[in-house]
């Protein structure tokens, strides 16, 4: 009998220190993330001149992002939001505004879980030119999608931290190339970016 009763008091005493350990993000209410992310296009960017030549112009974009969304837990593990992120490109001009919709979703209801968020909106240009002679400029921005894959670790129910990496596409309507101040030519572009990135979850 009493090696029972020690039995079930072990059992009962791993289990509450278990509980103590374990914490679960709030779930079912308003969700909110904010961070900084980086990304670059993966792909180059040609310019189709009048002669019919390629030229390649800034390879490498490198953006700087400032983003914040703001949703609703639909369940424990998915949640829908609006989003908006600033993109500052200082080598050029490639800065803009995405605005998107999202669907994250956490797979483990434990401190630690891995998550993903997929989402679809609108790139809006902000009209800042680029420096130096030659320089790009987006005249009108277009459609970007995008999906990310990361971790979140909780520190309580209300407050986490995460860090992603992830894809982004944009499709650009019009982007130009200027020389000596003077519009080259316009054509469209899409943007294949590949993304670091973390956050605050809240």
């Amino acid at each position: 009998m009493k090696k029972i009763v020690f039995l079930l008091v072990a059992v009962v005493s791993l289990m509450a220190a278990q509980a103590q350990q374990h914490v679960e993000f709030k779930w079912h209410r308003m969700y909110g993330v904010a961070g900084y992310d980086f990304s670059s296009n993966i792909n180059s960017i040609y310019f189709d001149l009048d002669q019919g030549t390629n030229v390649e112009y800034g390879t490498k974009a490198t953006m700087h992002g400032i983003y914040a969304i703001c949703g609703w837990q639909i369940r424990k593990e998915s949640g829908i939001g609006l989003g908006v992120e600033f993109m500052k490109d200082f080598a050029g001009g490639l800065t803009q505004l995405p605005v998107f919709v999202e669907v994250r979703s956490h797979y483990l209801r434990s401190q630690l879980t891995p998550f993903t968020s997929a989402y679809v909106g609108y790139s809006i240009p902000l009209g800042f030119y680029g420096t130096g002679a030659a320089y790009t400029k987006i005249e009108a921005g277009g459609p970007t999608f995008g999906l990310n894959i990361g971790a979140r670790y909780a520190f309580n129910r209300k407050m986490g931290v995460s860090a992603f990496i992830g894809y982004q596409l944009i499709a650009l309507r019009k982007l130009s190339l200027y020389a000596d101040g003077k519009l080259n030519t316009t054509q469209p572009f899409t943007m294949h970016d590949f993304k670091v990135g973390v956050g605050f979850n809240f």
